[in-house]
């Protein structure tokens, strides 16, 4: 079948129409796409910054919309059901990692931007085992982001597996932060929302969390070894000897994010009176997906966001870009 999508021919440039065919196979749901996002990694995919961007790229990378098809062996899933897709489309299923439930590490899986395209479509033909119900309690728009920052973020805090009410904080309060935020008060734990901009305190305030400036993490002396956790969301350069004095002994950070530079480490902050550890975590698994809706629907969680018609998805490109978007942008597309 043809879909009609827009796509980045070159790094840097603008979003074109654009179709390309696709078969829907025997484990496939055709959806139809309502809503997609523009976020920060789309920009980032689009100016190509890691390096390995499939010109022409078709961005997003978290859609939301309805099943029109299935194939032949999907069963979960009927015509009519409103669905949620990421950043991996498929797995190949055979590998150990998906056979213990960790298929985010399949070597031949199929992720937007490097070997598939993304939602800035019509339509977009996925793995059905990665299209994900969608609970009646969730918006549409509101719980587009949920599929891939809010899975990153989610499943990055349950590895850490913290005991109740622990200390938690989280570097930068964007999107994936604001995310972070509104899982870690779900979840029992006392959070602070760590930023440079005193404008993030109302919000990090309103989301359950304490506000602290993290303008000079050097100069955070009273709050050193009080911290169980920290998720990292930064993609600027940050003082990481800083961030891990924070941490208790036994104390985790995570980084859902890092910028482009390397950071420099101290590695006797992760020995010295401390046994500390870093992790990063890359997306999620299907069952960390499923956690992550059942507790998003329970406690009512989605993400704030801008919604724009998708004929300005050039517009919205252009936005995220300048970093005018507070929280998600959403493109929604008409009925």
């Amino acid at each position: 079948m043809r879909i009609r999508a827009y796509a980045i021919m070159e790094t840097g440039g603008t979003a074109e129409p654009f179709e390309y065919d696709a078969v829907l196979g025997p484990q496939d749901v055709l959806v139809r796409i309502t809503h997609r996002t523009i976020a920060r990694g789309d920009v980032q995919a689009i100016d190509n910054d890691w390096g390995d961007t499939r010109f022409p790229l078709v961005p997003s990378h978290e859609m939301l919309g309805v099943v029109e098809r299935t194939g032949a062996r999907v069963a979960h899933l009927r015509p009519g059901a409103r669905v949620g897709v990421g950043y991996q489309l498929g797995a190949c299923f055979e590998c150990t990692y998906c056979t213990q439930g960790t298929e985010q590490f399949c070597p031949r899986q199929t992720v937007v931007a490097v070997n598939a395209y993304g939602g800035l479509a019509d339509h977009v033909i996925v793995d059905g085992r990665f299209a994900f119900a969608i609970p009646s309690q969730i918006d549409s728009a509101a719980s587009a982001p949920l599929f891939s920052s809010g899975v990153t973020v989610y499943a990055g805090i349950a590895h850490a597996n913290l005991p109740d009410h622990s200390r938690v904080g989280v570097l930068g309060v964007g999107g994936l932060g604001a995310m972070a935020l509104r899982f870690l008060v779900a979840m029992g734990h006392t959070a602070s929302g760590l930023s440079r901009s005193p404008e993030k305190r109302e919000m990090v305030e309103r989301l359950g969390g304490e506000f602290v400036d993290s303008s000079h993490l050097e100069t955070l002396t009273e709050r050193r070894a009080t911290f169980d956790f920290i998720l990292s969301t930064l993609n600027v350069p940050f003082d990481l000897n800083a961030c891990l004095r924070l941490l208790k002994p036994e104390g985790q950070l995570c980084l859902v994010a890092s910028p482009l530079q390397p950071l420099s480490l101290s590695a006797g902050l992760l020995y010295d009176y401390g046994r500390r550890r870093i992790y990063g975590n890359y997306v999620g698994s299907r069952s960390d997906t499923m956690r992550m809706l059942e507790l998003a629907a329970t406690h009512r969680i989605q993400a704030s966001v801008e919604v724009m018609p998708f004929s300005r998805a050039n517009e919205a490109i252009d936005r995220m870009r300048r970093r005018e978007v507070s929280g998600g942008l959403v493109l929604e597309s008409g009925a």
